[in-house]
């Protein structure tokens, strides 16, 4: 083989090896190489990373496109409506009350011995007229009357500038309804209502303003029967009158007044300014707190969820003076009368003498010490604020046990020198049973007379009662022997339901059955009367009968506790004359 040949095969082996050891590169693609396909979860796997690179190849569009985004969505959400509801309810100026009771019923024409009714019915509705502190009448839904020279027909001409807070206007017949079914639902179907002081009262429409009452008989105490809330019509309609006891107006009611009840639970009751009352409430939202017992109460208090509390016990809340930062306002309530009623129905207790001796050997301030009540010893039926009360006529027991053993001596009893208890020739102990409903307060007045009566000889036994307990056997019956028992009078020195012998059946209030002819008729003729000199001079009489035949044992007007935060400004409750009535200026409170 010539130079030039093996030369050349020289270089072709060279050129064969230098392919040979050429390895492909990891990064040299292959074009003829199939592209592998990543699934949705695979890159979802690795989603921060994907969606970092997918920002970083497509930017700068990827930031202003997420820019654009969040400013919309900013823009959008300042001028929606929640936004808006954010910073009204940072405003917003609610206040949160608390209280021991339970619900019965809303609707005003109903009667109630409960202290969340008037309450509530207080801020939702309005009334007819209202009552001064003297006994006068005043404007409210009436704004102008007169009355017929006889004392018989009152004629009333209303504003028509109140609504209802469904926007619909108040009017005449909304006035008529509320007394002529309040008067149909007492007289025909025995429901206790504001009819029940009308039944024999002709009530007409005159026109589109005005209303006219036609009494049988003149009777001074008329215009606190008709001071009433009213209720609308058009609510009722389609309703047969049997069903509105049980409607949902009870637990959902619709008013003129300043506050309106828009959700209402066992438990609480919610309820926001009104806004067709003329003068809008400061307060925007009132939340009214319902607690079981005092123990609930207290605990809502201490763990900061009240601004208010209130209570005709002083003693049950006597825990808010642990904290400073709230105001304490109180007042007696003359209104409120506190007795222990002989029922005059039973052998025993017919006698006049036994009852007075058991006046005698109460002592009311020590009663009062023992069991914590705040509030002032009462001697008679009407108040000393009454400008019908008459002290010269009234005869006070005061604590006197040695009047109480001449007396007892006279009726056959003897003290024992062995246990110290006042009984008869044939070893009978003096002994009496107390009924009364059963609460904390009532327990401490009855185990406190318990032991005071021991101490002077005569036995008590106590029966507590449950509410239905106390309504149905107790006072549906009359059959009890003493009942301690608290009562609700009017303004108006008119006491015709408490004494008169017409009124000791149920759903009447003299519990004591007393009957005595010339109290009757002291009662009727200052019921009947216009002129003052001789209501005055009736009253006097009245007095001075009730307290010598001694059909109960006097014992206290209640004291009103309120306490509120000290930066929730209030009106004024030092005049008031039931608890409820701390919400008639309630649109200037301020939070």
């Amino acid at each position: 083989m010539s130079e030039t040949g093996v030369k050349e095969k020289k270089i072709m082996r060279s050129m064969k090896e230098a392919f040979q050891s050429i390895r492909p590169s990891k990064n040299i693609i292959n074009v003829n190489q199939k592209k592998k396909r990543i699934s949705i979860r695979e890159w979802l796997w690795d989603y921060p990373s994907n969606i970092s690179k997918l920002f970083k190849d497509t930017a700068p569009l990827s930031f202003i496109l997420i820019f654009s985004v969040v400013g919309i969505s900013l823009f959008i959400f300042l001028t929606s409506t929640t936004f808006a509801n954010v910073l009204t309810r940072e405003k917003e100026k609610i206040f949160v009350e608390g209280s021991v009771g339970a619900i019965s019923s809303f609707n005003p024409i109903f009667t109630s011995q409960s202290n969340v009714d008037s309450d509530i019915r207080e801020l939702v509705f309005e009334k007819f007229i209202s009552i001064s502190q003297d006994g006068k009448p005043q404007e409210e839904i009436a704004q102008q009357w007169s009355i017929s020279a006889d004392g018989k027909t009152y004629d009333f001409t209303i504003s028509l500038d109140h609504k209802w807070q469904d926007g619909e206007p108040l009017t005449i017949d909304d006035v008529l309804f509320t007394f002529e079914i309040s008067k149909e639902l007492a007289s025909k179907y025995n429901y206790d209502t504001i009819g029940s002081a009308l039944t024999s009262v002709e009530i007409s429409k005159l026109d589109d303003r005005r209303i006219r009452f036609v009494l049988a008989q003149s009777n001074s105490t008329f215009f606190e029967a008709i001071s009433s809330y009213i209720i609308p019509k058009h609510r009722f309609e389609g309703i047969n009158i049997m069903d509105i006891p049980f409607d949902s107006f009870a637990k959902f009611p619709l008013g003129s007044g300043p506050f309106q009840v828009y959700r209402s639970e066992p438990n609480v009751v919610y309820l926001k300014a009104s806004q067709y009352y003329p003068t809008k409430p400061v307060i925007d939202t009132f939340i009214y707190r319902l607690y079981s017992n005092n123990e609930a109460l207290e605990a809502a208090f201490r763990n900061g969820i009240l601004d208010a509390m209130g209570s005709v016990d002083e003693f049950s809340i006597s825990f808010s003076k642990e904290y400073s930062g709230f105001k304490e306002y109180s007042v007696i309530l003359n209104s409120r009368l506190r007795m222990i009623f002989f029922n005059t129905r039973k052998e025993r207790l017919e006698n006049k003498e036994l009852r007075i001796a058991l006046n005698y050997i109460t002592n009311k301030q020590l009663l009062m010490e023992k069991a914590n009540i705040s509030g002032e010893m009462a001697y008679g039926p009407i108040p000393s604020t009454s400008w019908a009360y008459s002290e010269k006529d009234i005869f006070k027991y005061e604590y006197q046990p040695e009047k109480a053993l001449e007396i007892f001596k006279n009726l056959g009893y003897t003290k024992s020198e062995d246990d110290g208890y006042f009984q008869t020739e044939d070893k009978k102990i003096l002994s009496f049973t107390l009924s009364y409903f059963d609460n904390p307060l009532n327990q401490r007045i009855a185990t406190s007379l318990e032991q005071l009566w021991k101490d002077e000889g005569v036995v008590l036994n106590l029966e507590p009662l449950s509410y239905t307990q106390l309504t149905q056997e107790i006072l549906a019956t009359r059959d009890f022997e003493l009942l301690m028992y608290e009562v609700e009078t009017t303004i108006d020195p008119d006491q015709y339901n408490l004494w008169h012998s017409l009124k000791t059946n149920y759903p009447d209030l003299n519990l004591s059955g007393y009957t005595y002819e010339r109290v009757d008729i002291l009662l009727e003729e200052a019921r009947q009367s216009q002129r003052a000199e001789k209501r005055e001079a009736n009253y006097a009489l009245f007095q001075k009968y009730i307290t010598q035949d001694a059909p109960v044992i006097f014992l206290y007007h209640p004291k009103y506790t309120y306490v509120v935060k000290d930066s929730i400004v209030i009106s004024d409750i030092s005049k008031i004359l039931y608890p409820y009535q701390r919400f008639s200026n309630v649109c200037i409170w301020d939070k």
